[in-house]
């Protein structure tokens, strides 16, 4: 398989790695503590929508080592930039795929994001599925930029800092962790994949997450929450991203 690397998905830099490739570079990165940068992030229709217009977001996206293409409309459109990317390498099915990994090293993480209850149920549901990380905190994803820096402060020799909070929160607080824990990866696997683990949600079947359809499952799930996000967003998606394709292309005509 190509090596993975790094485009320009017209905002933001986007890479083409699969699951199986960032797995190697989280082996990677705990090997070698003083790889810069060490910022995991993803973007789906919905983060890039808030990304057209919020510069720090961009910023903080194309300052991260990998940004992973989390939703098969990301996949979809970056053939409209002349790349193809493999697969959606979405943050849920990542992750999990990092806790039952055998070839991991052994390490140990905090857990931030959603409510304190919820982060500590996911926690310990984590603990009962892998064998090679530790989570020893759980901490809420409702504090002040005070609370945590307090927190990544009082860190020592941590390998892994997991957020999962909403767009642009997780990446807003990914780059305060950044700062205080160099040393340690800090990975936004999202509130979903929190809340699925803490049980709270249910995951959408193989079939819906395969077909690029899981958005459909979401909205079916909590249809009150979620319509503007989909039914809105999805489509300024759409008219943005061949917008900012078409424009690329004139750049070089």
């Amino acid at each position: 398989m190509k090596a993975p690397y790094n485009f320009r998905l017209g905002i933001v830099n986007c890479s083409t790695h699969t699951t199986s490739q960032l797995l190697d570079e989280l082996s990677l990165l705990l090997s070698n503590k003083y790889l810069k940068p060490r910022t995991i992030l993803c973007v789906n229709a919905h983060s890039y929508n808030i990304a057209y217009k919020d510069a720090v977001l961009r910023q903080i996206l194309n300052a991260a080592r990998i940004v992973t293409a989390d939703g098969m409309a990301i996949v979809w459109s970056s053939l409209l930039f002349g790349v193809k990317v493999p697969e959606r390498c979405n943050m849920t099915e990542a992750f999990r795929a990092f806790l039952q990994s055998k070839k991991i090293s052994s390490s140990k993480g905090i857990l931030v994001g959603v409510t304190e209850e919820e982060a500590r149920l996911a926690a310990a549901n984590i603990e009962k599925i892998s064998s090679h990380c530790r989570i020893i905190k759980s901490v809420s994803g409702f504090l002040n930029d005070g609370d945590y820096k307090q927190i990544f402060s009082s860190l020592e020799d941590i390998d892994f800092i997991f957020l999962g909070m909403s767009t642009p929160r997780t990446e807003k607080v990914s780059e305060i962790a950044a700062a205080i824990c160099p040393r340690a990866i800090v990975w936004g696997i999202g509130a979903g994949t929190i809340r699925i683990f803490a049980g709270t949600i249910k995951e959408a079947p193989v079939f819906w997450r395969r077909t690029g359809l899981q958005w459909l499952h979401r909205l079916y799930c909590d249809p009150v929450t979620l319509w503007r996000r989909y039914l809105i967003g999805n489509s300024l998606f759409i008219y943005r991203i061949f917008k900012l394709a078409l424009q690329t292309r004139r750049k070089y005509l």
